[in-house]
């Protein structure tokens, strides 16, 4: 009998060829069906093995699944599966870090672009009918403003080499768990989060959520920028407090911001984002390319086929249980 495979997301086809080789899915999207929260923790509940995206994995999810031995993430952050609870039970957790990291920084720098040249503000104008306005969109240029780039892994660094090479922007970073030596040529490390802060004209974030990254970026922290400081957030919404975001935009404490993730999604509709000036909104698309999503796909099938074959896979989040 061929192991369960429950995939409660949309995947590309990719993954789903390769999981059919070897295993059965359990898919309800592919079929059309939109099953309920109780009839998705049912068919988790039947699974040896479950890929996720946005689908959430708690600790009583794991209690309700005797047969599940390994959760495959879609993607990078792992803030949706109760890790420490998968690792209590020796059930790895994979992920596919390598597969979106080119996709997530292209759309980093399409959001600082856009910002930068008020795209939405303009492109808004002139579906209303409103070409004279565009007096109100004077923008800035990217070429020898400063980048604050907060975190230094894949993504990270290629939004500093874009920048640095491709816009010849002078990229300053902040990672305290990059080693010395072991960040980007030509990027200037610095020691202190507040100081680049200070210096920033432009600031993206590419970092998990931990409870030391959570609302990183606090109300204090966010005054603390240049005026003309625009920021950009496609790594985890809960790294910036959004109600003092909201706030500090609407007061016009500095230029800008563009979001592609939330500490909640979808947004409830009174969110207070909905009626803040100067921010610009992309439904947690940075990753989604025909490519990286072919690549996440594939790479976490692998993971799943890996365990399930008794192979250790390549991306562990906990490589502790192997041990």
């Amino acid at each position: 009998m061929k192991p369960l495979v429950f995939i409660p997301d949309p995947i590309a086809s990719s993954g789903m060829d390769l999981l059919r080789s070897a295993c059965d899915c359990l898919a309800p999207w592919s079929e059309g069906k939109k099953p309920d929260l109780a009839e998705q923790r049912g068919l988790l509940a039947r699974a040896d093995a479950v890929i996720v995206r946005l689908f959430a994995i708690r600790a009583n999810d794991l209690e309700q699944a005797p047969r599940l031995k390994v959760i495959a993430k879609h993607g990078v952050g792992v803030d949706n599966i109760d890790v420490a609870a998968a690792t209590g039970r020796r059930i790895p957790v994979v992920f596919t870090p390598t597969a979106n990291a080119n996709a997530v920084a292209e759309h980093t720098m399409t959001l600082m672009l856009a910002l930068a040249r008020n795209l939405f503000p303009a492109s808004t104008a002139m579906l209303d009918g409103r070409f004279n306005d565009r007096v109100k969109f004077e923008g800035v240029e990217l070429e020898g403003k400063t980048l604050g780039v907060i975190g230094l892994g894949r993504i990270g660094r290629r939004v500093a080499e874009m920048a640095q090479r491709g816009f010849a922007m002078n990229v300053r970073a902040y990672d305290p768990f990059v080693p010395a030596g072991g960040y980007p040529e030509g990027v200037a490390i610095e020691t202190s989060l507040d100081a680049l802060l200070r210096d920033a004209d432009f600031l993206t974030f590419h970092m998990p959520l931990t409870p030391e990254t959570r609302h990183l970026m606090n109300a204090g922290r966010l005054r603390s920028l240049k005026p003309g400081c625009r920021i950009v957030n496609t790594s985890r919404g809960g790294i910036i407090d959004e109600s003092a975001l909201a706030l500090a935009l609407r007061e016009g404490a500095f230029a800008g911001a563009a979001l592609d993730v939330f500490e909640q999604e979808p947004l409830p509709a009174d969110h207070p984002f909905f009626q803040t000036p100067n921010l610009l909104l992309t439904p947690h698309i940075s990753s989604s390319t025909q490519e990286s999503l072919d690549r996440m796909a594939r790479d976490a099938a692998q993971g799943v086929l890996d365990v399930l074959q008794g192979k250790r896979p390549a991306h562990p989040v906990n490589p502790e249980v192997f041990s």
